[in-house]
């Protein structure tokens, strides 16, 4: 499965992100540092991301899957990114977004290569970190 850890090891510099690949599959842990500011106090978090991926085949596509967490705020940026990006996403791709008041959960799923993946994440990422360098 040579083939499996040097895919992980550049999806990992896509994203920046730690990875494991092991039996088969990826795991992909991304974290971002937010600032949240209410009531006149700041307050630092850390977001975790889920991302993985696993069933490599001949061609180069796997199921990739993640689990984003974002501000409620972010969610219009993020989606707008992601579908503007230059690699349309695939026809298979399939989303579902959990909010509630202080947290949006955005849950993703494609058949796809894992490169094209995270690229498309990463782009979507930096987006939403440019954003919030310049309010």
């Amino acid at each position: 499965m040579e083939s499996l850890e040097r895919l992980a090891e550049q999806v990992g510099v896509l994203l920046n992100a730690e990875v494991e690949a092991q039996n088969g599959e990826c795991l992909i842990k991304k974290t971002r540092a937010i600032n949240i500011s209410s009531q006149n106090k700041n307050f630092n978090c850390v977001l975790d991301h889920d991302i993985s991926f696993k069933n490599l085949k001949e061609d180069g596509t796997a199921l990739n899957q993640a689990e984003i967490l974002l501000l409620p705020e972010e969610l219009t940026l993020f989606t707008n990114a992601l579908h503007e990006h230059p690699i349309p996403l695939p026809i298979n791709y399939q989303q579902r977004v959990d909010i509630n008041p202080n947290i949006v959960c955005i849950y993703m799923s494609s058949e796809e290569s894992p490169e094209d993946f995270a690229t498309r994440l990463s782009a979507v990422f930096s987006a939403i970190e440019q954003k919030s360098l310049v309010k």
